[in-house]
Parts: structure tokens; C-alpha cells; sequence
């Protein structure tokens, strides 16, 4: 007899049906036994059990049974190992996916621009060829489209694409779109695969080294770096050329590049694009560190495709016996070319720029064995010997040697000078790089107030106040009869609906506004122009807009402009590497690649924007300067110097700054398209000094604490432009890795100098749906930073004098 409420005497094919459905692990298997456990509280307990068992079998059998439906594979038995991941979503055209490759070497950073690589196959696109997109989440989870070029290759039905893309979320898919025909005739395939199954993704606020050749041994010296550095960096190696693109942007992710580029062979089966691309990655703002050795004739001789990556004049290869002061610079007695008792072959440079951090033989005739030299924007480390071949390989001062290497690259805190407002990091402050307090400052709009909870709290107690309590007391203290409920009730709800919605139209406004940061750089040597535009738009409804990036004032007469969103770095509310929330927006928003007269333009079209919400987007632009005369600086004693600064847009730089050295200086007013001149006698100050704006009265270690929670844009990038020169994260607590390229610490030391100014209005205009944001709705601040080549004194001049 079975006795309610107990299972102990349940049919046994019952008791083994429960504990099989328990037992799997099934996502919607333990609700549909909660919900019927409501609904039927004990009676699941008696005989009824036994019924039920076998209800949620059939039920369990019909979902599994739909599940594998949905999900099958297509029974192609071509397929590769790419095929096997993820799933199709549609399938109408028999699509087989060969390879699928995201990022370089199996990496990719969050919140930077990359590639994918996708070879498909299908019979179906031989007759027409289908129209490709990518579709990626961005960093507030909303889906972005990208329209695939034409096909870079096709061999008999197979077809290779490279589809540049940004992806936002760690923990995200991307979405393959292959579409067919129109209207009726239309054919979709979708595929559906997470991005962790084809690439590793790089935290944005973590730096991300690329190996290109032998292995110099800096991964092993990163990984026993006792720093910072190391928990932060992710080193990876090229195994193959081809993953290489051929647009510079798609290297955006890249922080450095590590080549050991001493075999022509490798170097041929690079594409020139490639290697323009690399160049060009490199002059925009870009890190390398590049070793040559007796195979330098082949590779930075003149014309030889790595000559534009040498810090001067490759002359000849000379097999060099003393290396004492290579070796005095890690302070060790292991000679270079005692394990194998060889001369060491050096490329011999002549003509050098930048610093040369170490050099061999007599001041007459010196070879350079270690040089930091600018490259346009960027920064080149130049070895004139392979770090990866012996006698290199087999010294024992070759680690020591490249921990000094990255010594110079690494933003090391020195916790000595870390005040006590630094606090905790991302639990406080939902940011632990400089971008993230820069974005924090920028959606602060004009005339959009932020309403507290409390406040908040205090209008739904009133308001349940009014339509209880309220309306009873009202109807008796006017002696109306309680039946009149009807009546004050509703009329009490709308008052306040509308009392409300009055309210938060008055916090929030009812125009488009916009914050706007634009920093524009000119290098005089290099002749490049580049721009950096930080912008976040308020929208007072849910709409859809397209947003454009113009240019005005901008001295280049071909411009390309990518226009993108930006993303939060961290793991912060609202950072990249958060866990993903689900978006409300269900349809993608199309970023825009349009490429004409050698130039690129990318838009944003059907961009959402929440009702009294904001989005937070970035541009970066480039191109080369319009002809411009200019007249180098020339240094002096104590590294000061004199000389013309040539300005060569039109927009007059204000409240300008002269950084070189140590020293910097002041310059009220330098006019547009006009000079103005730095003469021995003017006032100089320390750089340092300058930027945490210290005072005369000040102690030595005083000045200007850093505030993390300020919303001070102009002071935020006052310090993020000039980073490493202001302290670094010693000072600020913040480490500059997400947009580091925006820093140019690094172009005041050496044989050049930064000038930085103000401007008035904007070098770039922002177009949203056609138009201009209203003037008295948008808050801007542009900057334009000028580099000058510095000559310095000859060995001859230092010593007459």
C-alpha cells in the first residue's frame, strides 16, 4: 500500500524515473520540478508521483528530441576542426567552414581593432557570391554588424576572407552571416561559435608582446620578471606570416613587437603589405624592438624593405672582438665571446638618431651597439647584433641585458611614492587605468543632473502615501462618501505620473547632447598627422543615430577616420572583462567601412541609444602633413634649447608648452600658420614640475595630489598626454596601457621636442544623422601637439667649449 507524502513505498520504475531526472544535469530540467511542486504541493508526494515521473520523461524526451533538431550539424564530412565549433544557427546554403582564425598567433585584445580570417566553402556561391558580415557584441553587450570585402582568394569553391573586427566582451560569440538573393528568394546561413574557441582574449588593460622570428630568450626574462610587468604582459609568437594583416589598425592590439630579423628567407615570405602595414602600425604610435645582425646587408641596407625601421645608415657588418662596454652596462665579467670564442658580428649604423643607450671603440669611430631612436610616432629599441644567434645566445649577461630592455618599458609602481588616496582599485572606482577616469569625466553632460536614491526612495514613499493613507484622510476631511475612491484614486495616479515624468524631463533634458576630446598630432620629421577623439553622446530617447567623424581644420588633404565605440578596461561594473549582461537590444548597429582614393572611412550606422542614456564612442585619424617648411631646434648646454617653432595648421595654439629634456617652456600664443621663437634666455621650468604643478613654495616631493575621482577633463589630460614624463602610476595610481599610444613621454628625451597647446574649436567635427550637435549642447576640449627634430651639439662643438 503506498502511503501519502512518502516515497519509500513508490513504484520502483517510478523512484528510478526521479533519480535519473535529478541526476541530469540539465539546465531546464530542476525548474519544471520546482513549478510542479508548487502547483501540486503534496500530492507529488503520493501515488500521483508515478504519473508525473512519466509526464516529465515524455516531456524531457520532446526537448532533448527538438534540442538536437535545432543544433544538429550539417553531415558534411569535409569538415575541419573549425567546423566542429559552435553551431549553426541556418544553414540554407550547405556552407562548410574550412578555418577560422581570430587575432595573431591565437590572441586578441579586448576593445581593440582585429581580424578574422574565414575560409568557407559552398556551391551555392559559385553562382553568386553571398554577402558576409561578422556580427560581435561591443562592450555594453549590444551587437555590432562588419560587411565582409569582396573575397581576398578563391581556389575552385572555397573562399578566404579577412574581416576586420572589434569585439567587446570576453565571454561573447560571433555571429557568421552569409546572405543570398532578396525578398522571397533570399538564403541565410548563420554560424554561431564563442570567441574563446578561436582566440585567446588579452584584458585590455594587459599588454600583449608579438614575437616575430627566433626566440631571443625576452619571454623566459618576462616570466622571472619580478614586476608588474610580468603578471600583466601576455608574450606570443608568430608561427605563421600569414596571420600578419595588412592593415596597420588591426595591429592596434599589439602594445610591442619583438623581431629577430636576421634571416632574409622569412622576410620574403612576408607580403609588402604586410610589412607596410607594420610600418605604418609603427610611425602611428606603435613599440618594436628589432635585431639585425650578419645578415643585416639583406635587410636594412638601402632600399631593403626593414631600412625604413633602422635608426640611421646601415654602412657595413663588422665582427667585433671588444664588447666591454656592453658588458660594463649589466655590470658582469662574462665576456661575450668566450662561450664560443667568436667575434661578434655587428650591422654598423652612421648618421644615428635618438639615444644611443650603449656603443663600442673611440668616439671617432664608434659602432652603435643599442639604440633608442623615434620612429614618426612610435618608439624603435635597435639591436645591431641577433640576440637570438650565439655568442648572444649562449652569454650569460643576455638575460640581464633584456631585463634592462624591459625595464624601460614597464610602468612599475614604486610603492614608496604612492600616496595615501590610492585606496583600493577597481572596487572603488570601477577603473585601474587613466581612460577609465577620462571616460568617467566625459558623461558628465551640462544640465543632466543625477538623482540619488534617497531621493528616489523619498518619491515612492510619498507616493504610496498619496494613493493610501492620503486618499483616505482627503475623502473624509471633505466628507465625501468612500465610493469617491473611484474617482480621486486614478486622478491621484496620473497627477503623479505626470508630476514624475515633469520631474525627470527637468534632471535629465530633452536635447541630443555631446562631450568631445580631440588631441591632434603633427610630426614635423616624419611628416604624419594623427588624431584621437574621445566623444560620448546623451540621448534624451530611445533612437537610433549615424554618427560621422569630419574633419575641418585638419592640415592633411587625404584623411581616413575610424569611427568606433570604446570600451571600459578592467573587470569593473561595466568593464570588457565583467561578466556579460544581456543586451535589450536585439538588432545590430552597422560599423561602416567605406574605402576610396586610398583612404579609409568607417561610420557608425543604426548606432541605439537608450532613453537618457549615454555611449561612449572614439575616432582615430591619419594621414600625411600638407608641405610645411620648417627649421629644426637646436640644443645647447644643460639640454636647453632655442630656435623657431613652426606651426603648420591653421588654429592658433594657446597656453602652450615646450617639453625636451628635463626642461620645459612656456609660450603664451604660437599663431596659426606662423612661428614663434625659444631663446636661450627664456624662463625654463622642470618638466615634472610642470605637469604635477607644483609650486615654488612647495617641498621637493610636493605638489598636486592626484585626485582619482576628479572629473577635471583638462587636468586628466593634461597628465594622460604626458603620462610617464608626470610619474607614471607613482603619481596617478593608474597605469596608461589601454591607449598608451596617446602618451609621448618617451619623444621628449633624445633629439626632440613636444610642443602642446590648446585650440578653440575642434579640428574634427562630429556629424550625428547628418548634422552638427547643437553648440550650446556640446562641451569641447582639443589640443594639438607639435614634434620637432632637436640637432644636437657635434663632439667637436662640446669640446671647444
Amino acid at each position: 500500500m503506498l502511503v501519502p507524502g512518502s516515497y519509500e513505498h513508490e513504484h520502483p520504475a517510478a523512484q528510478a524515473a526521479e533519480r535519473g531526472l535529478t541526476s541530469l544535469n540539465i539546465p531546464m530540467i530542476q525548474p519544471l520540478r520546482e513549478q510542479a511542486a508548487a502547483c501540486f504541493g503534496n500530492t507529488m508526494r503520493s501515488s500521483t508521483p508515478t504519473y508525473f515521473s512519466l509526464c516529465l520523461i515524455a516531456v524531457l524526451g520532446c526537448v532533448l528530441f527538438s534540442s538536437k533538431s535545432v543544433h544538429a550539424e550539417p553531415s558534411d564530412s569535409s569538415a575541419s576542426t573549425s567546423e566542429a565549433a559552435g553551431y549553426w544557427v541556418a544553414n540554407e546554403h550547405g556552407v562548410s567552414i574550412r578555418k577560422a582564425e581570430l587575432g595573431i598567433a591565437g590572441h586578441f585584445k579586448l576593445g581593440s581593432w582585429t581580424e578574422v580570417r574565414l575560409t568557407v566553402e559552398s556551391e551555392e556561391f559559385m553562382n553568386a557570391l553571398p554577402k558576409v558580415s561578422i556580427i560581435a557584441l561591443d562592450s555594453d553587450g549590444v551587437p555590432t554588424e562588419i560587411i565582409a570585402p569582396g573575397p581576398e582568394e578563391q581556389v575552385a569553391n572555397a573562399f578566404f576572407y579577412r574581416v576586420p573586427v572589434k569585439i567587446g566582451r570576453r565571454d561573447s560569440n560571433l555571429k557568421f552571416r552569409f546572405i543570398t538573393g532578396e525578398g522571397s528568394s533570399e538564403k541565410t546561413s548563420i554560424r554561431e561559435v564563442a570567441v574563446s574557441q578561436l582566440a585567446k582574449p588579452v584584458a585590455a588593460s594587459n599588454r600583449l608582446f608579438l614575437q616575430i622570428g627566433p626566440d631571443i630568450g625576452l619571454g623566459e626574462a618576462l616570466n622571472r620578471y619580478a614586476s608588474d610587468l610580468s603578471d600583466s604582459t601576455t608574450f606570443v609568437a608568430l608561427s605563421d606570416p600569414f596571420q600578419l594583416p595588412g592593415e596597420w589598425y588591426l595591429l592596434e592590439g599589439v602594445d610591442h613587437v619583438i623581431w629577430s630579423a636576421n634571416d632574409p628567407a622569412q622576410l620574403a615570405s612576408m607580403k609588402p603589405q604586410q610589412l607596410a602595414a607594420l610600418e605604418r602600425w609603427l610611425k602611428l604610435g606603435g613599440k618594436m624592438t628589432l635585431s639585425v645582425g650578419d645578415q643585416s646587408a639583406d635587410l636594412i641596407g638601402e632600399g631593403k624593405p626593414l631600412a625604413p625601421f633602422c635608426p640611421g645608415t646601415f654602412r657595413e657588418v663588422q665582427q667585433l672582438r671588444s664588447t666591454t662596454e656592453l658588458e660594463a652596462l649589466i655590470n658582469t665579467v662574462a665576456r661575450v665571446d668566450s662561450p664560443v670564442n667568436k667575434p661578434l658580428p655587428v650591422a654598423a649604423i652612421q648618421d644615428t638618431s635618438g639615444i644611443v643607450v650603449v656603443q663600442e671603440g673611440s668616439r671617432q669611430a664608434a659602432i652603435p651597439l643599442w639604440i633608442r631612436s623615434a620612429n614618426g610616432f612610435g618608439v624603435v629599441e635597435f639591436f645591431a647584433f641577433d640576440l637570438s644567434e650565439k655568442p648572444i645566445a649562449d652569454w650569460a649577461g643576455r638575460e640581464p641585458l633584456l631585463k634592462l630592455l624591459l625595464d624601460g618599458i614597464s610602468d612599475r609602481l614604486d610603492e614608496s611614492k604612492v600616496s595615501m588616496q590610492s585606496g583600493s582599485s577597481v572596487a572603488h572606482f570601477g577603473y585601474t587605468d587613466i581612460a577609465g577616469q577620462l571616460r568617467m569625466a566625459l558623461d558628465q553632460f551640462p544640465g543632466v543632473r543625477s538623482v540619488s536614491f534617497f531621493l528616489i526612495g523619498a518619491i515612492i514613499i510619498a507616493y504610496l502615501a498619496l494613493i493610501g493613507p492620503g486618499d483616505y484622510f482627503f475623502l473624509r476631511k471633505v466628507g465625501l462618501r468612500m465610493e469617491w475612491t473611484w474617482v480621486t484614486f486614478p486622478a491621484v495616479i496620473l497627477l503623479a505620473s505626470a508630476g514624475i515624468w515633469s520631474l525627470a524631463t527637468w534632471w535629465k533634458g530633452t536635447s541630443l547632447k555631446m562631450n568631445h576630446v580631440e588631441v591632434v598630432d603633427i610630426d614635423m620629421e616624419s611628416q604624419l598627422v594623427r588624431s584621437t577623439s574621445w566623444f560620448h553622446l546623451f540621448s534624451p530617447d530611445s533612437q537610433r543615430y549615424e554618427v560621422d567623424l569630419q574633419p575641418t581644420t585638419l592640415p592633411s588633404s587625404k584623411w581616413n577616420e575610424l569611427v568606433s565605440w570604446q570600451g571600459l578596461a578592467g573587470s569593473g561594473l561595466g568593464g570588457m572583462s565583467a561578466r556579460q549582461s544581456i543586451s535589450t537590444v536585439p538588432t545590430p548597429y552597422q560599423v561602416d567601412f567605406t574605402h576610396t582614393d586610398d583612404t579609409t572611412q568607417v561610420s557608425l550606422q543604426g548606432l541605439p541609444i537608450q532613453i537618457w542614456s549615454s555611449k561612449t564612442l572614439m575616432g582615430r585619424g591619419w594621414g600625411s602633413l600638407n608641405k610645411t617648411e620648417y627649421e629644426p631646434l637646436n640644443e645647447r648646454e644643460s639640454q636647453l634649447i632655442e630656435g623657431v617653432l613652426t606651426n603648420p595648421t591653421d588654429m592658433e595654439l594657446t597656453d602652450c608648452y615646450v617639453f625636451h629634456g628635463r626642461w620645459a617652456y612656456f609660450v603664451a600664443k604660437l599663431p596659426a600658420n606662423g612661428t614663434a621663437r625659444i631663446v636661450p634666455g627664456q624662463s625654463a621650468q622642470n618638466t615634472e614640475k610642470v605637469l604635477k604643478r607644483r609650486r615654488v613654495q612647495e617641498s621637493t616631493d610636493g605638489g598636486e595630489l592626484w585626485d582619482r575621482q576628479s572629473t577635471d577633463v583638462q587636468r586628466i589630460m593634461e597628465v594622460t598626454m604626458f603620462h610617464s614624463a608626470a610619474g607614471g602610476r607613482s603619481y596617478t595610481s593608474l597605469s596608461n596601457r589601454f591607449q598608451s599610444y596617446v602618451d609621448l613621454s618617451s619623444h621628449i628625451d633624445g633629439d626632440r621636442a613636444v610642443l602642446v597647446g590648446k585650440v578653440k574649436n575642434p579640428p574634427s567635427k562630429i556629424q550625428v544623422d547628418g548634422q552638427e550637435v547643437d553648440d550650446d549642447q556640446a562641451q569641447s576640449w582639443s589640443y594639438v601637439r607639435i614634434i620637432y627634430p632637436v640637432q644636437k651639439r657635434s663632439p667637436s662643438e662640446i669640446a671647444q667649449r
